[in-house]
């Protein structure tokens, strides 16, 4: 008997938790689906400033009511910057960020997408400082009279706020299109919701009902537990009656030439038809799923001169997944049944007519094995490749697969409903920023943010190798070894790794010899993050022969650390004003002014607590405060945090430049400059407002005083005649 595990829709997609989570953390490198750090203005118990937090890899969890999502941040390196009541700086602080809101579809033009929408409602946040954190807030948090739970909940509205102002949704799927056509493979709308397995096996998926049309029913809510197979990481299945009503019923009927309304849903004839391939009459047709088979039973009859035969047949048709993971269908050899019926005069004429009418039902039989046999390539398989089910991949783009999911590697089939088992191909999300591999006799340095090598370590290397001793790190750059092959080893892996390592000593790396169809020894696996803090895939071996290191690696583009530097101006004193009408009739005003300006630091993803050198109009800044000479006389500077405050004198004008060196936690240096210029004095001017000017033809002033009499003429003078 057929099933209907699909809840009423035309499709039903899951995703474990474990490959959501997995897709999410892989975007996450990628800077595309949360920031990797955030500043948040603080203020509590009367102290104010900035909390700069640098997230780390985030995970998801489906343990929640549904359709609630829990998305946990942790954050490390990260500081507390105070103002006010006075300069202080906390760091480095950790914990974790945990964020619950709902899973909802939303929209954009013709496409929707599952998210989580801090704009639509509030989720719930809650901030949870690590042990460590604790002990470094204490002081100031009994200073402004605070618990650590007050400020933990301070820190939560804040990161609320800035979930709603800036980062407004995080995306768990990508936009997919969607209509109202006719096609039975184009998605109209679909639901989403959540399936939390209170099991031991804890199997929590999410869960997607897809409907191609707007005639599709289907209840998200009856959709709650997992089906994904077990080790699987995702499933998509379509509803027999999808299958047989809106994909074969529409093909079948235009195989055999008829309208669509021939035939009743989900796929039977409802009246007699001309019998395709030759003259007789379809009478009965049905298709139904049976087991893991199409199963189509018909009757078909054929008559003619003194005779009539009526042919009763059976056949199925299966669909599997091919080698190359294709989906293949293949039929079985129709079973047929023909009774025959003669007149008195043909048994006299002979009883070798069997060929004869089993080769006119033949026809018939074979036609309606091909129309059925159309309609599941061109409504299943052709439709599916033209959707991106197709290959030797499989793909499946345009239903829901998660943040990065861009489609199905097909691995098996099951058809009741129609399953398709597989899984997720995944959209690289962090670019490659180069790849190569080298050769060294000697001593030789890798710069893998620049992709080259040079024969002495450079500004910027991060790993040097040396035949006498291994390969040691440079600067801040660190490295891992892993059991991972090399293929496996992608961002997210090396993301996790411990990342503390600063050599390899040569007895680890192995020898290797490649003899044509046979190799021996092995490769060494490891992941580094550079001084940059690119993350870097590398693999390395010894020669068996004559010892050369071969070094392959491949280097990803994640967001690494930046710094940024922003300026404010002031004016602090002014002078008299001078006020004058220019030459084309502006108003403006003139003074001199002493301006006052703050230049702030802003680093990126560096690891914190950072140790700030700033350098003004080409002067080192040795002391917290002091004055510097400039182009236009001394300036003044004070320091506070990361911030340069800078005063001038009144008519001076400020035009220099403000380098500043942050060595962050690491030791690695981020170096930036701006280019200020501040005139000694400032002149505002207003255009003047035109006057309106009216111009009259005479003409028109002629017909307008038509009939006028002046209210004073004299005697002496002729009247005016206008006209």
């Amino acid at each position: 008997m057929a099933l209907d595990r699909t809840s009423g829709f035309d499709m039903l997609v899951q995703i474990s938790e474990q490959e959501l989570s997995s897709q999410l953390a892989a975007a996450f490198l990628g800077g595309t689906v949360f920031p990797p750090s955030l500043s948040l203005p603080v203020s509590m118990g009367g102290a104010t400033g900035t909390a700069d937090i640098n997230f780390q890899v985030p995970t998801l969890d489906l343990d929640r009511p549904r359709p609630r999502i829990g998305l946990t941040l942790p954050f490390a390196n990260s500081q507390l910057a105070l103002s006010a009541p006075a300069p202080l700086t906390v760091a480095p602080l950790g914990g974790t960020i945990v964020i619950v809101d709902a899973v909802q579809i939303v929209g954009q033009a013709d496409s929707q997408a599952a998210a989580l929408d801090f704009t639509a409602g509030a989720p719930a946040v809650n901030v949870d400082f690590d042990a460590a954190s604790e002990t470094l807030l204490g002081p100031l948090l009994a200073a402004v009279g605070m618990t650590i739970t007050q400020a933990e909940n301070t820190m939560a509205g804040l990161v609320l706020a800035q979930l709603q102002s800036t980062v407004r949704r995080v995306m768990l799927t990508p936009f997919v299109p969607v209509a109202d056509d006719t096609s039975p493979t184009t998605i109209f709308d679909f639901a989403v919701t959540t399936v939390n397995d209170l099991s031991a096996a804890d199997r929590d998926c999410l869960a997607f009902g897809v409907r191609m049309s707007s005639e599709t029913g289907g209840n998200i809510n009856n959709i709650t537990s997992n089906m994904i197979p077990t080790g699987g990481s995702s499933l998509v299945m379509m509803s027999n009656t999808w299958l047989l009503a809106k994909v074969m019923r529409g093909q079948v009927a235009t195989s055999l030439g008829r309208p669509v309304t021939d035939f009743d849903t989900p796929l039977r004839l409802n009246r007699s038809i001309p019998a395709p391939g030759g003259t007789g009459t379809l009478t009965s047709l049905v298709a139904f799923i049976e087991g893991n088979r199409i199963r189509v039973d018909g009757r078909a009859t054929a008559s003619g001169t003194g005779w009539s035969a009526v042919s009763n047949f059976r056949f199925f048709v299966s669909l599997s997944i091919d080698a190359s993971g294709s989906i293949a269908i293949a039929t079985t050899t129709p079973t047929v049944n023909t009774d025959v019926d003669l007149e008195w005069w043909v048994w006299l004429v002979g009883l070798g007519l069997g060929g004869l009418f089993g080769g006119i039902v033949g026809v018939i039989v074979a036609a309606v094995v091909l129309a059925i046999t159309e309609s599941l390539v061109e409504g299943v398989a052709d439709s599916m490749i033209s959707s991106g089910i197709s290959g030797s991949l499989g793909t499946f783009s345009s239903i829901p697969l998660g943040p990065i999911g861009s489609g199905l590697e097909m691995t098996s089939l099951v058809l009741d409903d129609l399953e398709l088992r597989g899984t997720i191909a995944r959209t690289p999300s962090v670019p490659v920023r180069n790849s190569s591999s080298r050769t060294a006799v000697s001593k030789l340095s890798f710069d893998f943010d620049a992709g080259t090598t040079s024969g002495t370590p450079q500004p910027g290397t991060d790993l040097v190798w040396d035949p006498a001793s291994g390969l040691s790190t440079r600067g801040a750059a660190r490295l891992s070894v892993t059991g991972r092959t090399y293929g496996s080893l992608d961002p997210l892996a090396i993301s996790v790794l411990p990342l503390i390592g600063t050599s390899i000593p040569l007895s680890m790396i192995p020898a290797f010899a490649d003899l044509g169809p046979f190799s021996i020894g092995s490769k060494l696996v490891f992941g580094i993050r550079t001084g940059d803090g690119r993350l870097v895939r590398c693999r390395a071996w010894r020669n068996a022969f004559d010892g050369r290191l071969l070094l392959q690696w491949v280097t990803y583009d994640n967001p690494v650390a930046q710094l940024d530097l922003t300026q404010r101006w002031w004016v602090a004193e002014r002078g008299p004003v001078e006020k004058y009408i220019s030459a084309d009739c502006a108003r403006c005003t003139t003074s001199e002014v002493a301006w006052y300006g703050v230049i702030e630091a802003w680093p990126r993803l560096a690891p914190f607590p950072i140790d700030y050198q700033w350098c003004l109009c080409g002067h080192v800044l040795d002391g917290d405060s002091g004055d510097v000479p400039g182009p236009d006389g001394p300036i003044s500077y004070k320091l506070v945090g990361r911030e340069l405050c800078i005063t001038g004198q009144l008519g001076q004008t400020i035009d220099c430049e403000v380098c500043v060196s942050a060595i962050d936690a690491r030791g690695h240096e981020l170096y930036t400059c701006l280019t200020i210029l501040q005139p000694g004095v400032q002149t505002t001017c207003h255009p003047c407002v035109p006057r309106r000017i009216f111009q009259l033809e005479f003409a028109e002033l002629a017909n307008e005083l038509q009939g006028y009499r002046p209210a004073f003429a004299t005697a002496a003078k002729d009247p005016v005649t206008i006209g």
